[in-house]
């Protein structure tokens, strides 16, 4: 046992030798940073959103999943309240859109209700959505942060293609109404089944003024 032990221990120097040759980090620094706190902050937890560094997480464990190849392109033309599922340049389906109370301009920062402009990725599924479901839209981009550090704020993010919120009574889930989300594209809970059964993980989405 006592022969063992050393041998474990003689092996730890080894590796931590060898960790240091690889990353040459003073000691302290090292040790500052391995035993630091993280802010939590849960627009982040890509575990909790099934979702590490850019790759979707699978309930079976499997990495991959079966592409569709329904819909490569998605636009959204924001005045028009409408979104057009394309597949080689021609429009396969449409749907009435919701936005917010503010639904001219592009989003500038956290908090101002606006809906990014550009072309963006959707990039994860997120089954566990306060609306229903949601796709999530990988805003934002290096040239968002940039633009919101200039108004001394944050991006913000989250921002995604979802369905209605549960009923409360003044409006029916069936009907669409115009502007009501936080800067998100809202659908009628029965599009979105459709346009997440028609549309892949990955797929590019435009979202034009």
């Amino acid at each position: 046992m006592k022969k063992a032990l050393v041998l474990i221990a003689s092996s730890l120097l080894f590796l931590s030798s060898q960790a240091s040759a690889f990353h040459p980090v003073p000691n302290d620094l090292l040790s500052a940073a391995v035993q630091s706190g993280i802010a939590y902050d849960e627009e982040f937890d890509y575990t909790k959103l099934k979702r590490i560094s850019g790759l979707p997480l699978y309930a079976d464990g499997s990495s991959t999943v079966q592409k569709k190849g329904l819909v490569d392109h998605v636009i959204v033309h924001k005045l028009r309240h409408e979104m057009m599922l394309m597949h080689n340049d021609k429009i396969i389906k449409k749907f009435w859109i919701a936005l917010s109370d503010r639904p001219e301009g592009p989003k500038r920062f956290e908090g101002d209700r606006r809906t990014p402009e550009g072309t963006y990725t959707l990039d994860y599924v997120k089954n566990n959505s306060n609306y229903y479901k949601a796709f999530h839209i990988s805003y934002p981009n290096s040239k968002d942060i940039a633009n919101a550090r200039e108004y001394g704020k944050r991006p913000g993010g989250m921002i995604m293609v979802h369905g209605q919120p549960a009923s409360r009574g003044d409006y029916q889930e069936t009907v669409q109404r115009t502007n009501w989300t936080n800067g998100c594209i809202a659908l009628l809970n029965p599009d979105l089944d459709v346009f997440l059964d028609m549309v892949d993980v990955g797929t590019p989405i435009t979202i034009k003024p």
